[in-house]
């Protein structure tokens, strides 16, 4: 029995000699285990917030707008930085979508080269990325 319980002793030692190396190194984090529920805040939308949340769905349902061309238009309308982010954080947009919007919108309008159109998208505040998806989309 003395056997056992001394190569259970010896198994222990080992392993919080590694997990000491480990942590050490960064590899293995160990955090104090306490009873104590942990509460993360969640603060609710402020009235301007969802104002702008509100007024941003309103505008992609008409038209298409990059992420940049949004925030701009709710700055423009008076919203601040902090309540066009938020609108534009939850506003559950598909910006690739919003740019193939904007390209039919402009090829229906007038004639584009693929150049003419990336720098266009791309004025509008799109990303290239997502200029680039819009234009693989429209000139199939």
């Amino acid at each position: 029995m003395k056997e056992i319980k001394g190569k259970r002793i010896a198994r222990i030692m080992v392993l919080s000699l590694f997990i000491g190396l480990f942590s050490m190194t960064g590899v293995i984090t160990t955090q104090p285990v306490t009873n104590t529920p942990v509460v993360t805040e969640v603060k609710a939308a402020t009235m301007g917030q969802k104002n702008a949340l509100r007024r941003a769905k309103n505008y992609l349902s008409i038209m298409a707008f990059s992420k940049k061309g949004l925030i701009k238009q709710l700055k423009f309308e008076g919203y601040t930085t902090k309540e066009a982010n938020y609108a534009v954080k939850h506003c559950k947009a598909n910006w690739k979508k919003q740019a193939v919007k904007k390209a039919k919108n402009y090829l229906d309008m007038m004639s584009f080269s693929k150049s003419g159109l990336l720098k266009q998208l791309k004025f509008e505040g799109f990303t290239t990325a997502e200029a680039k998806y819009a234009i693989k989309k429209v000139y199939k």
